[in-house]
């Protein structure tokens, strides 16, 4: 399991994308985080059942940064990467239908076609290890039985994105997440 939460102070669009990545995202949980300090959002990981968060953080109003943590011997500890976001198309704006929009992933992949890049391919596997998804092609993903994928492509003018996509018609659902760049010294 895996806790989701904000920076203090959410915007609308910060708390609809950590829905949207809950919904996405298998086995993960959205906590509010109000007035918690990193102690009591670890500590209420742990009493999830789990040694891991999310925290997306707010830049100008938007998303701006997502940051990886895990408690490791009663100490949180930042994890690599450091994603920086420079823009966010939710769910709700890609025009599907409510019920869509509001659909739970329970089996989930990471798309491993289009890993040309070294770069692209270090933070496929990253996010694999730490939100816990197999890495697959989508060809070896048919017989079992996923609902949606996790693409990860170079971007035009950013670096690259982070998208949702259904099967078995491919189409992309949401969110994506543009990143403008990633930090790996953390």
């Amino acid at each position: 399991m895996i806790l989701l939460t904000t920076s203090h102070r959410p915007t609308r669009r910060i708390r609809s994308l950590c829905n949207d990545l809950t919904r996405s995202i298998p086995n993960s949980v959205r906590v509010n985080r109000g007035k918690m300090n990193f102690f009591d959002v670890a500590a209420k990981a742990i009493e999830l059942g789990t040694n891991k968060f999310v925290v997306v953080d707010r830049w100008k109003g938007g998303p701006g940064r997502i940051r990886f943590f895990k408690v490791m011997d009663g100490e949180i500890k930042e994890v690599a990467p450091r994603l920086y976001v420079s823009g966010v198309k939710l769910r709700r704006e890609f025009g599907t239908s409510r019920e869509e929009v509001r659909r739970v992933f329970r089996k989930v992949f990471l798309d491993m076609d289009e890993m040309g890049d070294e770069e692209i391919g270090k933070l496929a596997s990253k996010l694999s290890e730490f939100f816990e998804l197999p890495a697959l092609k989508k060809s070896e993903a048919r017989t079992l039985k996923y609902e949606a994928y996790l693409r990860i492509a170079k971007g035009e003018d950013f670096w690259a994105y982070l998208s949702f996509h259904i099967l078995p018609s491919n189409m992309e659902v949401g969110p994506r997440i543009k990143i403008s760049h990633v930090v790996w010294q953390v």
